[in-house]
C-alpha cells in the first residue's frame, strides 16, 4: 500500500481538463490481505460527498466489509449526467472525471480491478448510470436510489458488456419521477431551475437492462411489507443480474438512512431496506 494513503480518509489530489478535481479516498480500517473493492460513491445534487456518506453509512459498511470507497465531488454539486441543455463542449467531462479518480484510486491502493462499483442518489445516480453505459469496461456492477438515467444518454449509448445493477426507488418520488420525465423541486408542482432533459422511467430504465443484459430469464417477484416488491431478472451469467426495488409511497430517499431527510420536503422514508447494505450485498456478489 502507498505510504501516501494510510488507513481512513485522506483527500487526494487531482487535475482533471485543467481544474484542480481532488476526491476522498477511505481505506478500510481492516484492510483485506489480498487486492480489495472499490466503490465509487457518487453524491446528489447539491450535496457534498461527506455529507452523503454520513446520510447512506457505505462509509462504516466499507470497514466492516473491507472495502475502498472513492468520494469525488462535482462542481458545484451538480453532476454532468447528459440531461443540461448547454453543448456539451461547455460541460465538464464527469465520465472522464471519474476514469480518471478510478485509475487514480488503483494506483495508490491494491484495488481489485474486477470489483470496482459505482453506487449514487439522485443527480449521483444519473451520472452512474451514464458511466455504466459509456464505460462499462470499467465497472463490475452499478448501484442506483432515486435516480436512473438521461433519455438522451439512453438514446446515444449501449453498455459494451453487461452490467449487474441493481435500483432503488420510491413511487412518490417527486424530484426523480418514478415514471420518468423533466425533474422537479422539492415541493409539488415546482420545477428545479435550469431543469433541463428527461430522465428514462424506471420500469423503461429496467427494460434497457434486461435487453443490455441479456436477463432472459424474469422477472421473479418478491415483496417485503409494508412497502418493497423486488422484481429480479436473471441470464446466462452473474453479469446478466438486473434487480430493481419498487418502494410504494416513499420519495426521493435513502432507504434505511442514518441521517433521514425531511420528509415535508423529500417523502417518506422507507425503513424496510437498510439501502447501503441491500446494494454493497448486491455488488460484492459479482465481479467483471
Amino acid at each position: 500500500m502507498n505510504a501516501a494513503t494510510p488507513h481512513g480518509r485522506q483527500m487526494m489530489p487531482m487535475t482533471h481538463d485543467g481544474m484542480e478535481r481532488p476526491y476522498l479516498l477511505q481505506v478500510p480500517t481492516h484492510s483485506p490481505t489480498g487486492p480489495m473493492p472499490l466503490l465509487v460513491q457518487l453524491h446528489g445534487r447539491g450535496i457534498d460527498p461527506v455529507r452523503f456518506d454520513r446520510l447512506t453509512g457505505f462509509g462504516a459498511l466499507a470497514d466492516q466489509e473491507g472495502f475502498a470507497i472513492a468520494m469525488p465531488g462535482a462542481i458545484g454539486e451538480i453532476w454532468n449526467d447528459g440531461r443540461d441543455a448547454a453543448p456539451e463542449s461547455m460541460r465538464p467531462d464527469d465520465v472522464g472525471y471519474l476514469t480518471a479518480v478510478i485509475a487514480d484510486a488503483c494506483a495508490r491502493l491494491p484495488i481489485d480491478r474486477r470489483r470496482i462499483y459505482l453506487a449514487g442518489m439522485s443527480n449521483g445516480a444519473a451520472i452512474a448510470g451514464r458511466m455504466a453505459c459509456e464505460r462499462a469496461e470499467l465497472i463490475a456492477g452499478l448501484a442506483q436510489v432515486a435516480g436512473t438515467a438521461g433519455m438522451s444518454v439512453v438514446a446515444a449509448t449501449r453498455p459494451a458488456r453487461p452490467v449487474p445493477i441493481i435500483s432503488i426507488h420510491g413511487t412518490a418520488d417527486r424530484v426523480a419521477p418514478y415514471q420518468g420525465g423533466v425533474r422537479r423541486g422539492l415541493l409539488p408542482h415546482v420545477m428545479i431551475r435550469h431543469a433541463a432533459g428527461p430522465s428514462i422511467g424506471v420500469d423503461d430504465w429496467a427494460a434497457f437492462w434486461v435487453a443490455a443484459d441479456g436477463a432472459t430469464t424474469g422477472p421473479s417477484t418478491t415483496t417485503l411489507p409494508p412497502d418493497v416488491t423486488i422484481r429480479t431478472w436473471h441470464g446466462p451469467t452473474p453479469a446478466s443480474d438486473v434487480v430493481f426495488y419498487r418502494l410504494e409511497g416513499c420519495g426521493h430517499t435513502w432507504p434505511g438512512a442514518h441521517i433521514p431527510l425531511p420528509a415535508l420536503l423529500f417523502g417518506r422514508t422507507s425503513r424496510t431496506i437498510d439501502a447501503a447494505r441491500v446494494c454493497w450485498e448486491f455488488l460484492a456478489a459479482h465481479a467483471g
